[in-house]
């Protein structure tokens, strides 16, 4: 019977800590969770990223956005196929890299060379004023490129 009981009492408490461990985990993860908008804000006409110049056009596409359980899934309204899914931190921060299957050439002087699209989303929806930047890349150079800043809005 006291075999019994302490088998009985090592359940419940095996049961409880998982149960505790859970907890905070998912609290953390659901204050992000509900949907939301990056909105563009400015993009510099030309931009200097290492040597290259980049002379960049306006970006004012909108991203949708929706959060559960600490996963960010998300598409740009005027084209759903650059959509993304990728991890917040536990401080709402995250990084989507987005492919985009199109090239450009770069050309110099002396060189040209084909190079990969990529579009990157990042920012942090915890921070009071939830920015972030959205940037035109090159996958060459780990997404660089034209950048805008972000708003992040929930709605």
């Amino acid at each position: 019977m006291l075999i019994e009981r302490a088998i009985k009492s090592g359940l419940c408490a095996v049961i409880c800590m998982l149960m505790s461990c859970a907890s905070p985990q998912d609290n953390r993860a659901a204050r992000f969770d509900g949907d939301w908008r990056a909105l563009m804000r400015e993009t510099e006409s030309v931009q200097q990223v290492q040597n290259l110049r980049f002379d960049c056009a306006p970006f004012t596409e909108t991203f949708f956005i929706r959060v559960k359980n600490g996963v960010a899934s998300g598409f740009m309204e005027a084209d759903e196929n650059y959509s993304f899914s990728t991890p917040l931190d536990q401080r709402g921060r995250f990084k989507a890299l987005i492919p985009t299957n199109s090239v450009y050439t770069y050309k110099d002087a002396q060189v040209s060379r084909e190079s990969s699209i990529v579009l990157v989303l990042e920012g942090a929806l915890s921070t009071r004023k939830k920015t972030g930047v959205f940037v035109i890349g090159d996958q060459a150079i780990d997404g660089q490129g034209c950048a805008t800043q972000v708003q992040f809005v929930a709605v």
